[in-house]
Parts: structure tokens; C-alpha cells; sequence
């Protein structure tokens, strides 16, 4: 059969609909499109294993928290992977606060007996998979702040309401990265400690327990990135930004060039930083 004028046109029309159909389709139904703001899909993923589990960012912030809540308290893997599968059967639509997680472990029976799935997904979120979880930062939420200045410890607004955040939900932590005069040197040019933005978390020395715990601090940090206005987290030689947040975590080059400099290469402390703004 051959086609009109007429009948190539529509031809022609229908494929470019189609085209454009699934293209859409695929742009918002992604993380692509939850960084430009089309849709609440996938925000964030959890991989352990050959395991993914697509997560919203309420989701994250829920396990992350709930994780580190039982840190804190010293629940088991167990508790914890209790913990963590009832608190996100309960909340979907809003993230599991500090005083909620806390009802969630003194609710659990005596001997809790999770699954094999919620086993996993403690495991991952523990810290035990290194950077297993990632998320995806909507891109107006990373350009509409204004510029502050640091206050009293040298943070800046935007850098305290983190540092208390992190206090909230794993207790008292070694910090370092600001002072109440500012911080003038040892970073590299242009750092954020220079500006009252950022923050180490320490977790010496670099020992398979406080690899996890890093691992789990710097997860925390990215599944809260978009409430707290996080820009950049980087452990142990792995960095994660929100301006490239689709790519997840990647390879941590230090800037002044190549080194086998464990501290220069973050793998003994967290370093968090928030949004410049401005």
C-alpha cells in the first residue's frame, strides 16, 4: 500500500506523538524527573546486593532516622531492622520524626524477628553497604536561598540547624570543620569551612565499625538533604553533590591533586556542607 501526502503527514504526526509521549513518560516516571520538580517518583534508591528498593524521599529520611535513633540507644540488627520495616509500613507520605522513632523501638516485642528483606535493608542503611543509598535533589530547591553569614559558633543559620539536627538524632558527636571566630586555613581554597557552611563529623580511627558509622552519618546527610539544605557530603573517597544529585555518589578527587592522604581523603570524617545561597 502506498501512502498519500495525507497519510505521511499523519503518519509523520502520530510517530512524533508517540516520540514525545514516551520520552515524557520516561523524563517524569525517573529521578530526572524529580529533580526538575515533574513528579514525587523515585526520589531516592537503596541498593544492597542485586536489591533496589525505590524509596520517596519521606521514606529515606524515615529509615535513615529510625536507623540512627537505634544506633544511639544500642538496639540490635535485629531491633533495628524491626525498627526501620514498621515505621515505614506506618508513614509513606511524611518522614518518621525523633520522638515517633523512638515510640516505634519501645513498641517492638521483646524478641523482635524481622525479615529477610528488612534484614537487608538495616544492613544497608547501618552503614554495612558504604554508599548504598543515595537521593535526588529537586533543582529549585538547591538555587532559592539567600546568602548568610556565620553567627555565634561560626556556622552559618543554614550550618546550625544541621549541626542541631544531627545532634537530635545521633547524641553528641566529634565536630570540627568551624570555630566561633571562623576557620581561616587548613582546607582547600575556596572551601566551605571558610564560610561557616560546613562541618566534620569524625569517626577515628579508620576501623571497619567507624566505617560504618560514617557510612551511616553520610546517608543520614543525603536523605535529608533537601530539608536541611544540604550541598555536598563526602566520606571516604566517595563524594555526593545536590547540584549533580542524578549521579548519585561518585569518585572523590581531591582538588590540590593526587594523594594517599587519608584525612585529605576524607576517610576518617564526614564533611558536610550546606547551601551557599545568593
Amino acid at each position: 500500500m502506498r501512502l498519500t501526502r495525507r497519510g505521511r503527514l499523519v503518519v509523520t504526526l502520530t510517530v512524533v506523538a508517540l516520540v514525545g509521549a514516551s520520552a515524557t513518560y520516561a523524563v517524569v516516571t525517573t529521578p530526572v524527573g524529580t529533580a526538575l520538580g515533574l513528579t514525587d517518583g523515585p526520589a531516592c534508591t537503596l541498593t544492597t546486593g542485586e536489591t533496589t528498593y525505590d524509596w520517596s524521599t519521606e521514606q529515606a529520611m524515615t529509615a535513615t532516622t529510625v536507623a540512627g535513633v537505634g544506633t544511639r540507644i544500642g538496639a540490635t540488627a535485629n531491633g533495628v531492622a524491626a525498627a526501620v520495616a514498621t515505621a515505614l509500613r506506618r508513614e509513606r507520605d511524611t518522614a518518621v520524626g525523633i520522638e515517633a522513632a523512638r515510640e516505634v523501638y519501645r513498641n517492638l516485642p521483646d524478641v523482635a524477628t524481622p525479615g529477610q528483606d528488612a534484614l537487608r535493608i538495616a544492613d544497608a542503611v547501618l552503614g554495612h553497604d558504604g554508599s548504598a543509598l543515595t537521593c535526588t535533589v529537586p533543582l529549585v530547591e538547591t538555587a532559592d536561598n539567600e546568602r548568610e553569614d556565620p553567627a555565634e559558633l561560626g556556622l552559618t543559620p543554614r550550618g546550625d540547624t544541621l549541626r542541631q539536627a544531627m545532634r537530635e538524632v545521633f547524641g553528641k558527636q566529634v565536630l570540627g570543620g568551624f570555630e566561633p571566630k571562623g576557620v581561616t586555613s587548613g582546607h582547600i581554597e575556596g572551601s566551605a569551612h571558610y564560610e561557616g557552611r560546613a562541618i566534620d563529623v569524625f569517626f577515628r580511627p579508620v576501623t571497619e565499625e567507624n566505617q560504618r558509622l560514617g557510612w551511616q552519618q553520610a546517608m543520614w546527610s543525603v536523605a535529608h538533604a533537601a530539608r536541611l539544605d544540604v550541598a555536598t557530603v563526602i566520606f571516604d573517597r566517595r563524594i555526593w553533590t545536590a547540584r549533580s544529585s542524578l549521579q548519585g555518589w561518585r569518585e572523590y578527587r581531591y582538588p590540590g591533586g593526587e594523594t594517599d592522604n587519608p584525612v585529605l581523603l576524607h576517610e576518617d570524617h564526614v564533611h558536610v556542607d550546606v547551601l551557599e545561597g545568593g
